[in-house]
């Protein structure tokens, strides 16, 4: 199992509109379809307002690659470099780790994002 990590350094006041983006254009429900994702964040950096991560579960680099090659992929690039801070390139892949560990629950999680 893999986790991928693309990064976005955005212009002030652009979260809001990156999440319409992934929204507008569908992006995690074309993006969950490719075989090997199991899940997809779009998370906003606690440390820093101007910065926001998207976060892949993914059986292996083959399945990430997948999502990478589909033509699909670059929809809403043009939105996106709207509010991005730098030279954002929409074919660069995110950084991947190979996961080592993980835990396993053993009761079901509760709370206000149980079941989310």
């Amino acid at each position: 199992m893999i986790l991928s990590c693309l990064t976005f350094d955005l212009r002030p006041g652009s979260m809001a509109g990156l999440e319409e983006v992934f929204r507008h254009h569908r992006i995690f429900e074309r993006a969950i379809q490719t075989e090997g994702c199991h899940s997809l964040y779009l998370a906003a950096d606690a440390g820093n307002p101007c910065r926001a991560h998207v976060i892949g579960v993914w059986d292996d680099e083959t399945a990430y690659q997948r999502w990478l090659d589909d033509s699909s992929r670059s929809v809403g690039s043009e939105e996106l470099h709207a509010l991005v801070a730098d030279s954002w390139d929409p074919s660069t892949p995110g950084e991947v780790w190979r996961v080592i560990h993980r835990s396993v629950a053993t009761t079901p999680p509760t709370g206000p994002m149980a079941g989310r």
